[in-house]
């Protein structure tokens, strides 16, 4: 199926309906782009884009997971990152129910909140987990990758492009975006003129594209 980028399709044609949707996740601190997953917005997208996140994240003791107002985010997660407390490990107010595993906290951006809270914690924390004030969870970063993606990637405009027109074109422009993105471009936001792999401590300096794709392991770096 082809997808459409005409101004007037895109105003008359519900998002919800298109196969052009795009989910993408990022750690903060480094600026590393951890997954993109691009297909139509179904329960199915966020559950696989939120698994392989997950993955990658999982080790970590302390874990900011902060999405925007998509609670099928959150939905997702609960079903990989939730655990049962058992009898008398937490405070009787909590009793014996499913919280979110330790360390780990899980705030939402509210879009629209005039004279509402801009974030909203999802689901019951665990109780040896401290929960961060909402001015540590911005969702500055995210929005800022929003923007650089749709400035740098043609696939995004509202004009014919060949690389979009399928959702596996779609979807190698964001592996070839992530690869740009996290090993080649220094980013502004870091020291030293770092790359995302360079503040992860995945390599030493930034790579060129050459180099990249006559990686012997160029896969795995896409995983």
């Amino acid at each position: 199926k082809v997808m459409r980028f005409t101004l007037v399709w895109a105003r008359t044609f519900p998002p919800c309906d298109s196969i052009g949707w795009t989910i993408h996740f990022i750690e903060r601190e480094t600026r590393y782009w951890v997954d993109a997953q691009a297909g139509r917005k179904t329960h199915e997208l966020f559950e696989q884009g939120t698994q392989q996140a997950w993955e990658w994240a999982k080790p970590a003791a302390l874990i900011r997971w902060f999405t925007d107002g998509e609670r099928r985010y959150g939905s997702a997660l609960w079903k990989l990152a939730s655990v049962s407390l058992k009898a008398g490990e937490a405070h009787l107010d909590y009793g014996r129910r499913k919280v979110w595993r330790q360390g780990l906290e899980v705030a939402m951006k509210i879009k629209g909140s005039q004279g509402h809270k801009r974030v909203e914690w999802v689901k019951v924390e665990h109780p040896f987990t401290a929960v961060s004030p909402d001015s540590e969870v911005p969702a500055n970063h995210n929005e800022a990758q929003n923007s650089a993606l749709r400035r740098r990637s043609s696939a995004y405009r509202r004009r014919q492009n060949l690389y979009a027109q399928r959702v596996e074109g779609l979807q190698r422009v964001l592996d070839v975006q992530r690869l740009v993105h996290n090993w080649v471009r220094p980013h502004w936001g870091l020291a030293q003129k770092r790359t995302p792999a360079m503040a992860m401590g995945y390599c030493n300096r930034p790579f060129s594209i050459h180099e990249l794709l006559n990686q012997r392991g160029f896969a795995s770096i896409i995983h």
